[in-house]
């Protein structure tokens, strides 16, 4: 719990702070408003509980220009022309004062009717006055959710969940079935309200390409009602209180903020303290498993619920049966019997006989880079050349047309192969070498550009290319639009599959982490030589 006892969210500055407070206080201006007119014509009138509705109550609902609940409908030019209105609303400014008698108080008002007659049949006809004037200031379900979330942004959390779950959804094209994403919006409670908007706001503009992601008044909201939500959680289920936290530290995770790593800890130590992850149901299960890698890819940070082993093989045997019509595999993990040649069921025959051997490259690659024997046991140092030296050049070199989507596939395809071949065996300490930025920058357009429907049946070489364009980035808002992708396909179609998706999350991490440790060797091996361990 202390995790969260202690963080005080986002370091906000002081123009940052200036705009939470204008926003926060948006709602509760219009109320106290609203509030001060209502006394004073109760004052004035010594109408204290109206029995039907007047002018003066329902031009005072008009007059509230913040006010969150759906406006009142305005009448038509035929009911009431704009001068009488703005007559009826200089009668009410000038109202009187608490020491006018009531005479003069029921003539101003009188006054008012008369000037306006329409207006006043008009609004009389649509609004329905509590029985307390009070309850028009602001109480639910005026200009509050349930939750005590305001009107307007319960609305448009709503309409970003939907966006978000349109973007999931459209991901389970390349598997060929369909199935209800592991995004599931909670209503009931603002913190969940809160977190969940920022999850939507900032996966969805990662995709979009946007420079920056962050929202310093929602962060403020999210955290301050986390922290109320987690004050009571000794009385909560396990799932309950993890899965606002899970949610929160993916919009993190998404936009490369350690902050996720805060918030992974918290997570850990729920499940830990609870009897472990066995406690939840299996949809939770999953999104923690597959969280805890994809935070690994994103951050680089170490696995809590995972366990990376050696990798001895590329190809793995899986359980079936599988849903829907796809290739399963990929660069990274051969399933069961599958060869290459099978992925041209899916593409267009002008590729068939390039895009095997493409694959095969970038799969060969890494076999060397590991060290593992293909299934005919171990080549010689000749067979080992021909291994990388597939002619990727000429692929790439190729003037692809821009309406020839599975040319542009293809290219993408090779690009990232060439991109694995260059850093695993021609000696660069990182993906993110300069040398691979120029074919990164292709890749990036090509992806974003070609959409999904070019890698239909094929979905885990389209995690591969996005696993090592984000690998390759360096730029923020490239490696931001990369990991919205892998996380897209985690979440679809990926928690459907969940062995195959894991296992190459697992073989990516053992790639990066051997690379690391093969530059941090010729590190040491300069110094040594230099003499400085000596």
């Amino acid at each position: 719990m202390s995790v969260f006892v202690n963080y005080g969210g986002p370091k906000l500055d002081k123009k940052q702070k200036q705009l939470v407070r204008s926003q926060a206080m948006v709602s509760v201006r219009g109320q106290q408003k609203l509030a001060r007119a209502a006394n004073a014509h109760q004052r004035d009138t010594g109408v204290t509980n109206p029995s039907g509705p007047s002018a003066a109550s329902a031009t005072v609902l008009s007059l509230n220009p913040r006010r969150l609940a759906p406006a009142i409908p305005t009448p038509s030019t035929t009911d009431v022309s704009e001068d009488s209105e703005d007559s009826t609303a200089m009668v009410l400014a000038k109202a009187p004062r608490a020491n006018t008698s009531r005479k003069r108080a029921a003539a101003a008002a009188a006054a008012a009717a008369v000037a306006a007659p329409a207006l006043v049949s008009s609004r009389a006809r649509h609004a329905v006055p509590p029985s307390n004037i009070r309850d028009m200031c602001g109480a639910p379900p005026l200009s509050t959710h349930s939750t005590g979330v305001s009107a307007r942004t319960f609305q448009d959390y709503l309409s970003r969940c939907n966006n978000y779950s349109s973007y999931l959804d459209q991901a389970f094209v390349l598997v060929g079935f369909k199935q209800p994403s592991y995004f599931r919006p909670d209503m009931s409670k603002s913190a969940c309200i809160y977190i969940g908007w920022l999850l939507t706001a900032g996966v969805l503009d990662a995709y979009k390409g946007r420079d920056e992601m962050n929202y310093p008044y929602y962060e403020y909201r999210a955290v301050s009602e986390l922290q109320k939500f987690i004050d009571g959680a000794e009385q909560r289920e396990l799932h309950e209180v993890v899965y606002p936290v899970v949610v929160l530290s993916m919009f993190e995770m998404v936009r490369l903020s350690p902050r996720a790593i805060t918030h992974s800890a918290a997570v850990e130590m729920f499940i830990k303290s609870r009897g472990g992850l066995a406690k939840m149901p299996v949809v939770m299960q999953h999104l923690v498993v597959m969280g805890d890698m994809l935070q690994g890819v994103s951050l680089d940070a170490p696995l809590a619920f995972n366990i990376l082993n050696p990798v001895t093989s590329l190809r793995a045997a899986t359980v079936g049966p599988f849903e829907g019509q796809q290739f399963r595999s990929s660069p990274f993990l051969m399933c069961d019997a599958d060869e290459f040649d099978l992925a041209n069921k899916y593409v267009q025959p002008h590729i068939h006989g390039d895009l095997p051997e493409v694959l095969q490259s970038a799969l060969d690659s890494l076999r060397r880079f590991f060290k593992i024997p293909s299934e005919r046991g171990w080549e010689d140092e000749a067979d080992w050349q021909h291994l990388g030296t597939v002619d990727l050049d000429r692929i790439i070199d190729q003037p692809w047309e821009a309406s020839d989507i599975s040319g542009l596939f293809l290219e993408t395809c090779a690009l990232t192969a060439r991109i694995m071949r260059r850093t695993l065996l021609e000696g660069l300490d990182a993906f993110d070498d300069g040398a691979n930025k120029e074919d990164l920058q292709v890749i990036y357009e090509n992806v974003r550009f070609i959409g999904l429907k070019a890698w239909v049946g094929l979905p885990y070489i389209y995690v591969w290319v996005n696993l090592i364009g984000f690998e390759a980035s360096t730029d923020i808002k490239m490696k931001a639009y990369f990991v919205a992708e892998v996380v897209r396909c985690a979440f679809s179609y990926g928690c459907y599959q969940m062995e195959i998706f894991h296992a190459i999350l697992s073989n990516f991490l053992s790639m990066r982490n051997a690379l690391k440790e093969r530059k941090f060797a010729r590190i040491a091996l300069t110094l040594g030589d230099c003499g400085f361990l000596a």
